[in-house]
């Protein structure tokens, strides 16, 4: 079969490597290629095998497999799977923090191994010798995405990770920014460390360099950059750089590298989101179906439509955390989308059980991408792909159309 997804099995035990082996073989898009016994011996055999996928013990006699993983993806373009027996979240922080993709309970199901490898394998980072080629080829095309929400709780920075791990791949990389400097948590969505952050970059926006930016920025294992809000919120109130001029600064100086940055913002309308608002090629303007949220975007729309600096037309409208339940008493999508007179780009159903365990473990939703909400979330991406190549006619391909209800809602925000 072709295209089989390679297999490294890392594994001081002989017992844990044929019972993986046992798993794997039952699988026909899935080959084992090797196996080490040592954190050394799985760092030579990621050199010389290159696989797609190492599955990867924590607890060996020479070199810890947090350790290896840190050597090995340094070297190798590889998706690193930690299995362990150990079940403490933040020892399995510490392995993502350093390469690994995802983790593992030692033993794991059958269905659990597979799933976790497919993921693995779809997330499998960008080799590091086409990053110049891609640099020159997007230096100073790169697109601006700002995710917005006027209401807490709408679940902005889970779309905003979401669509950046997405828009991610081999010719379009791409870098998220969490602008949200004092409750911005887009850095545990991806379980990647906060140290080097946005407030390292505002201080020095007149000495902006790719050098700079490179050593402050944090790599997810999908190949995503991150700029990660500040990890307290006291340094975020200490910093007197962070504002409307350094952010612009950087976002431009990004934009120069990247295809796609994509920004997480606050819900609070300052200077630094207006300015935001008025760089971005596009406005990812994010909406749940109750009614604090559509009277908070009819006023936020009334602000755009006074502006005459802000062009509506650069609005996608998602809406997020949809029931799938049509008795919850969640206000429909064509009542709100008649009111806010926004076309509805995409409608993501409430998935709470899903979206905790991808928040818990690191792991955006949307690399599930055959399932709710994953699916949804990559019909955004495409939409976001298509207005940004000036395509309505894609755009319009993959919109999600809510279906015509009687409603309430005009009559109660007077519209």
């Amino acid at each position: 079969m072709a295209n089989k997804i390679r297999i490294l099995i890392v594994d001081d035990v002989q017992e844990g490597r044929e019972m993986l082996q046992r798993l794997l073989d039952f699988e026909p898009d899935m080959e084992v290629v090797g196996f080490a016994t040592t954190g050394v011996e799985a760092i030579e055999k990621a050199q010389e095998l290159k696989p797609d996928v190492i599955l990867m013990d924590i607890n060996m006699p020479d070199m810890d497999g947090i350790t290896a993983t840190e050597r090995i993806t340094a070297l190798v373009p590889v998706s690193v799977v930690m299995i362990s027996v150990q079940s403490d979240r933040d020892y399995m922080r510490r392995a993502m923090r350093v390469g690994a993709i995802d983790y593992l309970p030692k033993p794991p199901s059958a269905d659990e191994l597979y799933s976790t490898v497919r993921n693995a394998y779809a997330r499998k980072p960008v080799p590091r010798k086409d990053e110049p080629k891609e640099r020159q080829k997007i230096a100073g095309n790169g697109k601006l995405i700002v995710v917005y929400s006027p209401q807490g709780g709408s679940g902005v920075t889970t779309v905003a990770v979401n669509v950046a791990v997405g828009l991610m791949d081999e010719m379009h990389r791409t870098v998220l920014v969490d602008a949200d400097v004092q409750f911005g948590d887009a850095a545990i969505h991806l379980a990647v460390d906060m140290e080097r952050n946005i407030l390292h970059l505002a201080k020095a926006a007149n000495e902006l360099d790719p050098e700079l930016i490179d050593a402050v920025l944090v790599r997810h294992g999908s190949g995503l950059r991150v700029l990660t809000a500040p990890k307290s919120v006291l340094d975020a109130l200490d910093s007197r750089d962070f504002n409307a001029d350094t952010v612009e600064k950087i976002v431009r100086a990004l934009l120069g590298q990247y295809a796609y940055v994509v920004v997480n913002t606050p819900t609070m309308i300052d200077p630094v989101t207006v300015r935001l608002f008025l760089l971005a090629d596009l406005l990812l303007l994010v909406g749940v179906p109750t009614l604090p949220a559509a009277r908070n975007i009819v006023e936020v729309m009334k602000l755009f439509d006074q502006s005459e600096e802000f062009n509506r037309d650069k609005i996608v409208f998602a809406l997020n955390r949809i029931p799938t339940d049509r008795k919850s008493g969640a206000i429909e999508p064509e009542e709100i989308a008649k009111v806010l007179r926004l076309q509805i780009h995409a409608m993501i159903p409430s998935a709470e059980k899903q979206m905790m365990k991808s928040v818990n473990r690191g792991t955006p939703v949307i690399v599930e991408d055959n399932q709710s909400p994953g699916k949804e979330l990559r019909q955004l991406v495409e939409v976001l792909r298509a207005r940004l190549a000036d395509n309505e006619e894609a755009v319009e391909s993959v919109t999600a159309q809510p279906q015509k209800r009687g409603g309430f809602l005009s009559g109660l925000l007077g519209n």
